[in-house]
């Protein structure tokens, strides 16, 4: 009897439980939509609009795939609770101040805030008792957030103080990153497939930005190319969730939290290469203070 099936099943099974490779592959498929916002925007979408059609579509998508896929029903009530506090967390407040910042920062300067959601998910998870007390992460968190100081003031010397109040907002985005972490370790309904956990926390975005985009008269509708870059970022966005709701479960808060550094390395690659941004002395001096912060929030303690 040849076993060779088997193995080969066993073996793709662990390499998709593989925490690093879920950590790149959530990271790049999300970080897809910080040079999509900038294609977005060229096609007429405004930033709120752009936040709210992927949420809606892959939503979706997800919930549908996720409805038919699972066995045995979940408890509504937890599951549409925990859909919309995630989606406020997680999608609908740092998607929306993310497009918004982008226009007045560019893509490099806004993707270095994904740097800063672990240091922020250590110390939620810290207060909240999920973690344990570490001194060498604590001093990792002040490094960190230093270093994010020294960005938006050397974005403000740089570019004025408009710019550094416009990198100051953009601080929101990591900070709801953070507590959408470790709500939704929390709080994750048992029992619930991984697609329509996803699919619910973006239709609860979705329906978070509504009231937003409506007052804001966003409904109006480019043309067929605007339409086709939100069908592309509906499939990665798709993508993306299936492969963060896995992740989360394979992984704690903080090293889940770490799919920040693969976003923000792709706006900024995409940055450099698509739209012709640079990095300034300042900016790579905030970046080396801000890894030198995660190298102290990783760093085990012998």
């Amino acid at each position: 009897m040849n076993d060779t099936p088997t193995l080969v099943g066993t073996r793709l099974r662990q390499l998709g439980d593989a925490p690093l490779l879920l950590l790149i592959a959530t990271g790049v498929l999300l970080g897809s939509m910080l040079p999509m916002s900038r294609v977005a925007r060229a096609e007429g979408w405004s930033p709120l609009a752009f936040a709210f059609w992927p949420a809606l579509g892959s939503g979706l998508a997800l919930a549908f795939a996720g409805a038919r896929g699972s066995s045995a029903a979940p408890e509504a009530r937890p599951v549409l609770t925990y859909s919309l506090i995630a989606g406020v967390l997680s999608v609908a407040v740092p998607n929306s101040v993310t497009f918004i910042v982008m226009q007045s920062v560019g893509t490099s300067v806004t993707s270095l805030v994904y740097t800063l959601p672990p240091l922020f998910t250590y110390a939620f998870a810290w207060g909240l008792g999920i973690e344990r007390y570490r001194p060498l992460r604590l001093a990792g968190i002040v490094v960190g957030l230093g270093g994010a100081a020294l960005l938006v003031l050397g974005r403000g010397m740089a570019g004025g103080s408009g710019s550094a109040w416009w990198l100051a907002l953009a601080l929101c985005t990591p900070i709801s990153i953070a507590a959408g972490n470790v709500y939704r370790k929390l709080r994750m309904p048992k029992g619930a497939p991984a697609s329509l956990l996803a699919g619910g926390m973006l239709l609860g975005g979705a329906l978070a930005l509504l009231p937003l985009l409506v007052a804001n008269g966003g409904l109006t509708r480019p043309g067929m190319a605007g339409w086709t870059v939100i069908l592309a970022q509906c499939v990665f966005t798709s993508l993306g969730y299936r492969v963060y709701f896995h992740f989360q479960r394979v992984a704690d808060p903080v090293y889940f939290s770490q799919f920040g550094y693969v976003v923000s390395a792709t706006g900024v690659l995409s940055g450099l290469l698509f739209f012709n941004e640079h990095l300034t002395l300042p900016m790579l001096l905030a970046i080396g203070v801000i890894l030198a912060g995660i190298a102290m929030v990783n760093a085990r303690a012998p």
